[in-house]
């Protein structure tokens, strides 16, 4: 898997590799990564890998194919590690790619950047929490403090996430000079305090 994780690495970085190439190596690497243990010196790699193909590639399908591979790589690397703890060496590197695409324009791109810090959150809970709230939440684009608001509420009553420490940020953007956003800070805080 490791020279796997290279070809694929090397091949996202070339623009001009075609995006039919860089598809078919990701999903080869996901179906490898579900059915057999990554091994520890991989581990990087792919992580270099997946936030790439999050954040620099324009292919919708390989955008996608990287949220699923992301999704099978974290349930693996748990099965191989219970306590997470290369997740949460590795997976901080992602978060700037993921803050990026929770305010796409694309609804499946914020959706899966949403889920994808859901299921980090168990392993790096402080890291993925301060995205949300000081770069999302309090941030300048709309759809990421929506969807950051969105996160927050679900993730506490999914998973019992202590929000106190969000409810200035979200107070602050029931100020917001985007309507939407407004709206959404009062529906967030209703929700949470209910």
């Amino acid at each position: 898997m490791d020279q796997q994780a290279a070809t694929l690495l090397a091949t996202l970085k070339r623009t001009a590799a075609s995006p039919e190439s860089k598809l078919t190596l990701l999903n080869t690497l996901k179906s490898d990564i579900k059915h057999y243990r990554v091994p520890d010196n991989a581990q990087p790699t792919i992580f270099e890998c997946l936030k790439i193909a999050i954040h620099q590639q324009s292919s919708s399908n390989i955008i996608s194919a990287a949220f699923s591979t992301l999704s099978h790589l974290v349930k693996r690397l748990k099965i191989q590690d219970a306590e997470g703890k290369s997740i949460a060496s590795l997976a901080p590197k992602l978060l700037p790619a993921l803050h990026e695409r929770l305010g796409d324009q694309r609804d499946a791109y914020r959706q899966g950047a949403s889920q994808a810090l859901t299921d980090l959150w168990p392993f790096c809970a402080h890291d993925v929490e301060q995205l949300v709230r000081e770069e999302a939440i309090d941030g300048a684009n709309v759809r990421a403090k929506q969807e950051g608001m969105h996160w927050v509420v679900k993730m506490n009553q999914e998973a019992g996430l202590q929000f106190k420490g969000f409810v200035s940020t979200m107070v602050a953007c029931l100020e917001d000079r985007d309507e939407s956003v407004r709206e959404a800070a009062k529906g967030a805080l209703v929700e949470l305090f209910r």
